[in-house]
């Protein structure tokens, strides 16, 4: 006990160099746990992303700009196709279900999905809770109600109950549809994706405020509740999300569509492993850099730990003057290094979190890509790499002190 106390004691002392070491370790730690967070958020976001979309199929065009409008709610829809469609993949044996999503109005920036009741029970695996769950209130089940979701509910202050008016376009400041307003009657629970930002509305009640004839929408919508295998050749949806009814099932209805010349159908997993795929040399560059910087993180740990073991020579000298042995000395320079390497790495933890979790909100506002901050193996890894070094570093001095010249230090 006496050797931690006098341990902290002449670390407290020299304050201004016990500080200075602690934020070189903990500048070193935080930077190589941002840079591991990053790069490893990103990829789970992505992945998270297109987790409940298995196929889907949209008018023929980039398949990049499908899967980053239907997916992400990123870019501009490249066009409709009928709606007739989702009747015949409903009749096709290998599908299992189809949900249309139609866009084209926003509210505030935030996109209005077209859509029908059978997304609520939409799930990304067998057995799994369904994709949306309500948080509060109910799915829409008439014409212009609304479901938001847990990001439009937190930036816009709607509220179950509360009535708003959409504008044309996909981004803010298109003309607004002033004749009709959208009641919102459900509020969706997080769901770390694209959708948080997403308002699901009855497609139907895009297709009338597109018609600009409020009444004759309403005639529509009653005949839509009325007649459940009723046809829309002349409307269209924006894409369709299919649920295959397996691996094998999705490849075959994959290749159907190959030589459509109207339509395409697209997995956004591949999509998404191809971009990978693209990036995978500056991945690997960018791992070297990491390797490296993180080498450099050690070396830098290891000075700060090292230098503030040496100046403090002379305090050891005076306790081997007045009969402290050397195996004193030792354990005193071993428990100064490790205070200062623990001080370290708990406020490198806490800034380097820290500084993700803001860079993570500014990606999650620019990408609508969730990157959720966690503890990964990799970081406690390179901790315990942090530690070991840190200790290292103090044994060196620790085991100069058994030889060192009183003398020459007092």
């Amino acid at each position: 006990m006496i050797h931690l106390l006098i341990a902290w004691r002449n670390l407290c002392q020299k304050s201004l160099t016990s500080l200075l070491a602690i934020a070189v370790v903990s500048t070193a730690v935080a930077m190589t746990i941002i840079v591991m967070l990053l790069a490893s958020s990103l990829r789970h976001g992505l992945v998270l992303a297109t987790e409940p979309f298995d196929l889907i199929a949209g008018a023929k065009g980039s398949p990049n700009q499908l899967v980053l409008n239907t997916v992400f709610l990123q870019d501009v829809p490249i066009g409709n196709i009928d709606y007739s469609l989702i009747k015949k993949l409903s009749a096709n044996p290998l599908v299992e279900s189809v949900i249309p999503l139609g866009f084209g109005d926003n509210y505030h920036g935030y996109r209005l999905v077209g859509t029908e009741q059978a997304i609520f029970e939409h799930r990304s695996r067998p057995g799994q809770f369904p994709w949306l769950q309500l948080d509060r209130g109910k799915p829409f089940q008439a014409e212009y109600e609304a479901v938001i979701g847990a990001k439009v509910a937190k930036d816009t202050g709607l509220t179950v109950g509360a009535a708003f008016a959409s504008a044309h376009g996909v981004t803010a400041g298109g003309q607004g549809h002033g004749s009709k307003q959208f009641t919102v009657v459900g509020i969706m629970k997080p769901v770390l994706g694209p959708y948080d930002q997403a308002i699901l509305v009855p497609l139907t009640s895009l297709w009338a405020m597109h018609q600009h004839e409020p009444a004759g929408a309403e005639q529509h919508a009653a005949a839509i509740e009325a007649e459940h295998d009723h046809e829309h050749d002349d409307q269209g949806t924006t894409a369709i999300l299919i649920k295959p009814r397996g691996y094998a099932e999705a490849m075959s209805l994959y290749q159907q569509f190959q030589k459509d010349t109207q339509v395409q159908v697209v997995f956004p997993s591949q999509v998404i492993a191809r971009l990978f795929s693209v990036l995978s040399d500056s991945e690997q560059i960018l791992k070297l850099i990491g390797f490296a910087a993180f080498a450099m993180t050690l070396l830098l740990v290891a000075f700060a730990l090292y230098w503030s073991a040496l100046i403090r020579s002379r305090d050891r000298a005076i306790l081997r003057a007045i009969g402290g042995s050397w195996q004193d000395l030792a354990v005193i320079v071993l428990l100064e290094g490790l205070m200062l390497v623990w001080s370290g790495i708990l406020t490198g933890v806490l800034l380097g979190h820290g500084v993700f979790s803001c860079l993570a909100s500014i990606l999650q506002q620019k990408t609508a890509i969730a990157a959720i901050n966690t503890v990964s193996p990799t970081e406690l890894v390179a901790i315990a790499a942090v530690l070991l070094t840190g200790v290292l570093a103090s044994i060196i001095p620790a085991l100069c002190s058994a030889k060192m010249s009183i003398s020459a230090d007092l």
